[in-house]
């Protein structure tokens, strides 16, 4: 599966340039698809500093891996300092 999307990715700017050639006969883009193409371009900017933001841990705070208890998997994540399994 992730060939694929490698595979995709790659051919993705092409297949854009193709519907561009058939979709828009003249040289020159239109003005609109410009600036609609540059809000697109910023909203997904946008998106990923904000997932970003929101997924990103505290840089100082200690990492505890997954751990296996009573047969189930325990996620991992930051260690907090008021957390009993916090080692000395």
């Amino acid at each position: 599966m992730p060939r694929i999307i490698e595979i995709v990715l790659f051919l993705a700017p092409l297949a854009a340039f193709v519907v561009w050639r058939l979709y828009f006969r003249t040289r020159v883009l239109p003005l609109s698809f410009v600036i609609g193409l540059g809000c697109l371009v910023a909203l997904v900017l946008g998106a990923l500093l904000w997932t970003h933001h929101q997924v990103a841990g505290d840089g100082q705070l200690q990492y505890r891996p997954a751990v296996m208890q009573d047969g189930r998997i325990v996620p991992g994540g930051p260690l907090r300092p008021d957390d009993p399994g916090r080692p000395p």
